[in-house]
């Protein structure tokens, strides 16, 4: 009897909570629209069949040459819900949650000319951070049994008025 029920426990599949993803993307920032590279560390808990919640970090940077750039750093704290359940290889899921960052701006405050030919610049430099919400659309697809690919569409206003909005592509492992 008690190899019967020994057999029945080793042949159960292990459920898998724990998922670690790697996106890059890009977005615009919008503090003037200027394109940026993206890219996330995010870890995911799923609470049931329907909700997983999520924690992630994410770098940005945009250059627009010698007159302009910015780069970021952000937390965000989410929750999903997957309205077809999160049960089989494809998951397709909406979320939303806080997100906090610090942007640094450099960009071209006055420049001099003459004859054509640049003589002077004066840059100045900004450092700011503020609070926020997003709105996630997100799909991924089990490629085997522990690894996943997906795309995630999100858009993230900014208490000061800043938005970020964009796309990225993930890759990940069940833990």
């Amino acid at each position: 009897m008690a190899i019967l029920f020994s057999v029945q426990a080793f042949g159960q599949e292990k459920v898998r909570k724990l998922d670690f993803r790697l996106g890059a993307g890009f977005s615009l920032l919008g503090t003037g629209d200027m394109r940026t590279f993206n890219y996330e560390n995010e870890l995911n808990i799923k609470l049931n069949k329907y909700f997983t919640s999520s924690v992630s970090i994410n770098l940005g940077r945009s250059n627009r040459g010698d007159f302009e750039t910015a780069s970021f750093t952000q937390g965000n704290l989410n929750i999903f819900i997957s309205p077809f359940k999160n049960t089989g290889r494809f998951d397709f899921r909406l979320g939303t949650g806080l997100t906090y960052y610090n942007i640094s701006d450099a960009y071209l405050a006055w420049q001099s000319w003459k004859n054509g030919v640049l003589i002077a610049t004066k840059h100045e430099f900004e450092n700011r951070t503020s609070f926020g919400y997003n709105v996630i659309i997100e799909g991924s697809f089990l490629i085997t049994n522990r690894f996943l690919v997906g795309v995630k569409a999100f858009t993230q206003p900014y208490q000061n008025g800043d938005i970020n909005s964009g796309v990225m592509l993930k890759l990940g492992m069940l833990l």
